[in-house]
């Protein structure tokens, strides 16, 4: 899978292991096909495939890239950063100091975003509360929706995430760019662009969309919004944007 291979014949691919559904891997198959990277797809266990993540992963997480080069990588930044190092001219790879510490700062910030809202929220749509479920994450009791304070704890997930956009929406504000880390899109754009997709498109989060109201999720946050929706135009983008309406989260 992936758009446009870099290697030819019958060269080996990277392996790329994920599951079906949006989380921290779509941003890295965007930036695949976007820099012409071709790899295998690997579904885990449960999934349709037989990779058991608990126990092969690197840090029993997904995503995991296994590499040509003969190790692999279990952290989506440093997926992201092999990408980027395989590709230095690439069209989202940043090609200036500036852009480039911009670019991290932004990718971080959503990664952070990902890691305090997005994925408390998954265990809330998934109805998983119980520990570690994740592999090693700490996993809030209060997502189960029988718990006495399930309603609190969904109330400050979505006050964390009007904190969180209304940052992000005076950053973009502030640099007066069309993109995060400048005039040109970067693979820090892409994350923005699934984070803010997965809110807006998956099924799991419906519930949460219509406790936002008639202004929804991103009220106050055009740019955000408006950056989002530029990413989405890209061709390669665009082709593969049918999995937010088909996965739940």
């Amino acid at each position: 899978m992936g758009a446009g291979a870099s290697v030819e014949g019958d060269a080996p691919k990277p392996k790329f292991i994920y599951l079906p559904v949006v989380g921290r891997g779509e941003q890295i198959r965007l930036l695949a096909a976007e820099h012409g990277i071709d790899y295998e797809t690997v579904l885990p266990a449960g999934f349709g495939g037989e990779y058991n993540w608990a126990e092969q992963a690197p840090h029993g997480t997904l995503p995991v890239l296994e590499t040509t080069e003969g190790f692999s990588l279990g952290d989506s930044a440093a997926i992201v950063d092999y990408i980027l190092e395989k590709t230095p001219d690439g069209p989202l790879t940043p090609k200036d100091t500036k852009s480039k510490f911009l670019a991290k700062d932004a990718w971080n910030f959503c990664n952070d975003y990902y890691s305090f809202f997005l994925s408390p929220m998954h265990d809330v749509i998934m109805n998983h509360a119980e520990p570690h479920w994740r592999q090693g994450r700490n996993t809030d009791p209060r997502a189960n929706p029988e718990h006495e304070k399930h309603a609190d704890f969904v109330s400050e997930l979505s006050t964390l995430h009007k904190q969180r956009m209304g940052r992000l929406q005076k950053k973009l504000a502030a640099a007066g760019t069309a993109f995060c880390a400048g005039d040109e899109c970067t693979y820090a754009d892409l994350f923005i662009y699934t984070c803010v997709t997965t809110v807006l498109n998956c099924k799991g989060f419906t519930a949460f969309r219509e406790s936002c109201g008639e202004e929804g999720p991103f009220a106050g946050c055009p740019m955000v919004l408006e950056l989002a929706a530029k990413v989405g135009e890209r061709e390669k983008v665009a082709a593969a944007a049918g999995i937010f309406d088909q996965a739940p989260v």
